[in-house]
């Protein structure tokens, strides 16, 4: 690579071959081969220079290719194969034109005809929406007016019914007693709000004739309200099951001695 220093043999043979002391030659400091950054900071001021040159031509040119268009446009010409030639040519890039001052160009020349496509199509996207949405509101209005003209002859037809039953209701018999009309069902109990909640269940039967038995135990439950002689045959009874197994206990606890004591005789 030029730019790289040469290895020391190769460096050796050329100041052999140059030799030493030799006189000076046509050489110039000036155009020697120096690295790429030393060159862009000694030659800055000429590199400046032709980049605003090459600036200045760009827009002149653009200035005069605008200024074309516009005589085209206000003398009105016809629009001719030589003009869509020259319109056609003028959109492509034009020499040393950059792409970023070319898209500049093109945007500005195509943004009438952008501007004019996009509020058609927006004007008839609007269009569209106004249309379905004035359908969609004669839809409702028709609706509800249908809606409304049969909740009106429904309200009338059972008025005209409830008229009927009141005219025929309202006849009488020959005694002059009202005839009612006919029911399809049975008429509900009314009972009265919290008629049952605040006023809790009372005997007042059963107190009387527990006191008129004159019965005292707190275990008198269904004999309450019982004849007299009954009341009577059922505590005797009571008295002899308890006698029969009170006999019954005490046999068994006798049993049970004397075989414990006959087991001790044994043993003994």
């Amino acid at each position: 690579m030029p730019h790289k220093r040469a290895k020391r043999s190769v460096r050796e043979k050329n100041t052999k071959d140059t030799g030493f002391n030799n006189a000076p030659s046509g050489y110039r400091i000036d155009r020697e081969e120096l690295p790429k950054g030393a060159m862009r900071i000694l030659m800055g001021g000429q590199i400046q220079a032709d980049y605003r040159d090459k600036k200045n031509k760009r827009k002149r040119d653009a200035d005069d290719a605008n200024e074309k268009e516009k005589a085209d446009v206000g003398g009105n010409r016809k629009k001719t194969e030589n003009s869509q030639l020259t319109a056609h040519k003028q959109l492509k890039i034009r020499p040393e034109e950059r792409l970023k001052d070319y898209n500049r160009r093109i945007d500005n020349k195509m943004r009438k005809d952008i501007n004019s496509t996009i509020k058609s199509h927006s004007s008839e996207k609007t269009a569209k929406q106004m249309n379905k949405k004035m359908q969609d509101e004669d839809a409702k209005r028709k609706e509800k007016a249908e809606k409304k003209a049969k909740t009106k002859s429904d309200k009338l037809e059972k008025k005209r019914e409830e008229e009927t039953v009141t005219a025929a209701g309202s006849q009488s018999d020959s005694d002059g007693e009202t005839i009612q009309p006919p029911r399809d069902f049975a008429g509900a109990e009314r009972v009265r709000l919290n008629d049952v909640a605040q006023a809790p269940p009372s005997l007042p039967r059963m107190n009387r004739q527990a006191k008129r038995f004159g019965v005292e135990d707190s275990n008198a439950g269904s004999r309450v309200g019982a004849p007299l002689m009954r009341q009577l045959e059922l505590e005797k009874e009571r008295a002899r099951v308890i006698s029969l197994y009170r006999a019954q206990k005490g046999k068994r606890l006798e049993n049970w001695v004397s075989s414990k004591e006959e087991a001790e005789a044994q043993v003994e």
